[in-house]
């Protein structure tokens, strides 16, 4: 049986958001619905700008009084900065919060008998399971991917329990098992670039097109209905002896500059998976490599989760 190990993800912070109005006013700011949010479950979403471009997205969870957007500590004072223009009518306040947690990730097929050393593991994906000093939540379907948070005076507790169940792992292989299910998280280099679908939020349920009005979200709704989506996110592995770079531009054989790079993580001997968003036309027809390596050439892998295929098609309503 294969190892289950752990890590601290200190490459992610927490934006809090409290106060009276804190759920109304996030629930017309972003693409998921904040009635489905409970202290016992949470919701994947993102934040766009009005032209529907994505600035971040995010892990919301419900803690005590406060909602917690977990996203890169990269696009906290980003998200931070754009929502303050529209927060200061509303009786909510918010908060880099990303300093009063830490944050560690557990994966492998006993990461539920880890968890349970905390806490009751949560048995769906995005559920959540709380102790006296922070929560878990199931990053995967499948019981085998755990994120714990846990307030900054308890970190070493959680670390010495996690170490008497699992192993010492890399934030690398962490990284790599989220590509493997198809998830990525937007960083600055490629903030404001893309609308939700290119990430396939709507796939991985981190778009509510059942809820009310959000910025963006006229954008993002007429791309799902009416649009015709020409390029999304797809995993890929590629070997390269220069390090594999966020942005970093993708070539095909017949056409230069058919996408860019996503999230990536060393796989070591100089091979990397990586996310990137790619025109589909020449990931399923073509021969991709790096922009000026033609020999590292890009294996696509298949994605662990379907796309609605009619999102690739102009729809008549």
């Amino acid at each position: 049986m294969n190892p289950t190990y752990y890590c601290a993800l200190d490459h992610f912070g927490s934006l809090s958001l409290t106060g009276q109005d804190a759920t109304a006013f996030l629930q017309g700011q972003v693409t998921c619905d904040l009635a489905l949010v409970s202290t016992s479950q949470g919701q994947a979403g993102a934040y766009c700008t009005p032209k529907g471009n994505v600035i971040a997205n995010f892990d919301l969870v419900q803690h005590q009084q406060s909602l917690l957007l977990h996203m890169p500590v990269s696009m906290v004072e980003t998200v931070q900065k754009a929502m303050a223009k529209y927060i200061v009518f509303s009786k909510a306040e918010l908060t880099n919060a990303s300093e009063q947690w830490c944050r560690f990730a557990i994966w492998g097929p006993e990461a539920a008998l880890c968890i349970a050393q905390l806490t009751d593991s949560p048995t769906s994906q995005r559920s959540i399971s709380t102790f006296d000093d922070g929560f878990v939540w199931a990053a995967d379907s499948d019981g085998n991917t755990f994120i714990v948070y846990c307030l900054v005076d308890a970190a070493q507790r959680v670390t010495d329990t996690l170490a008497e169940a699992a192993k010492a792992g890399a934030v690398q292989d962490f990284e790599a098992t989220q590509i493997n299910l198809g998830i990525a998280y937007v960083t600055p280099e490629i903030s404001d670039s893309y609308v939700p679908q290119m990430l396939n939020l709507q796939a991985t349920g981190a778009i509510d097109f059942k809820k009310g009005c959000y910025t963006g979200q006229e954008i993002v709704a007429r791309m799902q209905y009416l649009g015709k989506l020409k390029r999304h996110l797809f995993i890929g592995e590629v070997a390269t002896g220069q390090a594999l770079e966020v942005g970093q531009q993708i070539d095909a054989s017949k056409r230069k500059n058919v996408g860019k790079v996503v999230s990536t993580a060393s796989l070591g001997n100089n091979r990397y998976a990586f996310t990137a968003v790619i025109n589909r036309a020449e990931a399923t027809e073509d021969q991709l490599h790096l922009h000026e390596q033609e020999d590292a050439a890009i294996t696509i892998t298949p994605l662990p989760y379907d796309i609605d295929p009619q999102v690739f098609e102009r729809i008549k309503l």
